[in-house]
């Protein structure tokens, strides 16, 4: 993607070239860019999936009436490629990029207003089945079980992992005979929405507090400890401090069993972001991984493993 096409669309639309483009490097599916158009700032994201910019879209649309939030669409195009949409700017930087300069009391507040976000969002309906969703009519990422879903993701991990050939499959299976365990649990879990990737990035924060909540491509529905897990592991691969997930528990008030869980889920992770290295997305080159890196990586495995198993 380059400026060119960024400048045809703004073009298009506003009739004018803008006067700055920054490209924002967020999102590993489609080409965020901050433009500014007559002193206004508005976001632009292209994507060569469809589905990606459809998704985001019918989601932010859903969303709009719910107290989350979100960018304002201003325009889309899903008809021909490139395929893009044109949404408001909202002032802030990720979660991630800020957390060592926040304070505790900070954390704490924004762990209880993205809680009151996630219960906000289950005011949507649920869905048919379970999965990370572009629509309530996506069909193809439909799952008709919750242990279905995850046993995808931890697929999706294993055919990463032997692409990208950085890592041993073994942690994969692992992970995989550790399922068994948690199968009741699973049946218990209901089809709700939650949002899924608001993690150290997605959440933006300005002034110590959240002021978006941005980057919306899908909707999963199922297990809302599965965000948080995410979270930990984002922050653990960061060497970061954990105080965030401290309050985020709190205000969720996880049982014993839900705090196996989320060790679960926190190794499902830790399999993902492995596979994820050797990986370009939408860079121009892949995701490289020292052998600090890989390690570090490993240790967080065997931390996590060895909690379930004893």
């Amino acid at each position: 993607m380059t400026n060119k096409i960024v400048n045809e669309i703004c073009n298009t639309f506003f009739h004018t070239l803008p006067t700055k483009i920054i490209r924002n490097n967020v999102g590993l599916a489609g080409y965020v860019y901050t433009v500014q158009i007559c002193g206004d700032k508005y976001v632009l994201k292209i994507s060569d999936d469809k589905n990606i910019i459809s998704g985001s879209t019918y989601w932010l649309d859903k969303m709009k009436y719910l107290d989350i939030p979100t960018p304002k669409i201003i325009t889309e195009n899903t008809s021909t490629s490139p395929y893009y949409f044109i949404m408001t700017f909202i002032s802030g930087k990720d979660l991630g990029i800020v957390y060592s300069k926040l304070s505790k009391d900070q954390k704490k507040n924004i762990a209880k207003k993205l809680i009151n976000y996630q219960q906000e969002i289950k005011k949507l309906p649920m869905a048919r089945g379970f999965g990370s969703l572009n629509a309530y009519e996506d069909y193809e990422n439909l799952f008709n079980t919750w242990e279905d879903f995850i046993l995808s993701e931890i697929k999706r991990a294993e055919n990463g992992i032997k692409e990208n050939n950085i890592f041993p499959t073994e942690y994969v299976s692992k992970v995989r005979d550790l399922i068994p365990d948690f199968r009741e649990y699973f049946s218990t879990i209901k089809p709700q929405p939650f949002l899924d990737d608001v993690s150290t990035k997605n959440v933006l924060i300005y002034k110590g507090k959240i002021s978006g909540i941005i980057d919306l491509d899908w909707i999963t529905f199922g297990d809302q400890l599965y965000f948080l897990s995410l979270t930990t592991m984002a922050l653990l691969s960061m060497k970061a401090d954990l105080d965030y997930i401290d309050y985020l528990k709190d205000e969720m008030n996880l049982n014993k069993k839900q705090e196996k869980v989320t060790e679960l889920y926190v190794l499902i992770f830790c399999i993902i972001f492995m596979s994820e290295k050797g990986t370009s997305f939408n860079k121009n080159t892949p995701i490289s991984v020292t052998n600090h890196e890989k390690n570090h990586l490993i240790k967080i495995f065997d931390n996590y493993y060895e909690k379930l198993k004893y």
